[in-house]
């Protein structure tokens, strides 16, 4: 009974036009998306990317010649199959994008971050996930290679 009242609740969203990103057929968790991750991404030890300047490890940065676009297809990759929705600053315009993955995991980019670069960044919070496959939580700025 369980699984057909999951399949019918799955076929509403779909049908109300508020399906899951990127069109997937099912709601997906963070372990699913992880192997696209790491074939396309530097992938150590829970951590992508290097690790910044900063005194915390969970800062780490992603090198690009086009930083926007890598960080903003960095969030789609990881995101695939999770329920979006925008992220509004205080004067109410969008500025970024939050996803909820099944497991629990919450993805947020925004194009412009609060370090002193505006680098685009992408945060992972896996605090309330039920299993992030290794992944650890992070910030990641993405940085204009030299």
């Amino acid at each position: 009974m369980q699984a057909s009242l999951n399949a019918l609740i799955g076929k509403w969203v779909l049908d109300m036009g508020t399906g899951y990103k990127g069109n997937a057929a099912h709601y997906h968790s963070i372990v699913e998306n992880l192997p696209e991750m790491e074939n396309s991404y530097p992938y150590q030890n829970g951590f992508f990317g290097t690790r910044g300047n900063s005194k915390r490890g969970s800062i780490r940065h992603i090198g690009s010649d086009d930083p926007q676009r890598t960080a903003k297809e960095f969030y789609d990759k990881l995101t695939f199959g999770g329920k979006e929705e925008p992220i509004y600053d205080r004067q109410g315009n969008e500025h970024g994008r939050k996803t909820t993955l099944s497991d629990g995991s919450i993805i947020s980019w925004r194009n412009v971050s609060h370090s002193p670069d505006k680098s685009p960044a992408v945060d992972i919070n896996i605090e309330r996930s039920s299993n992030s496959g290794g992944i650890r939580q992070q910030k990641i700025h993405f940085i204009k290679e030299n």
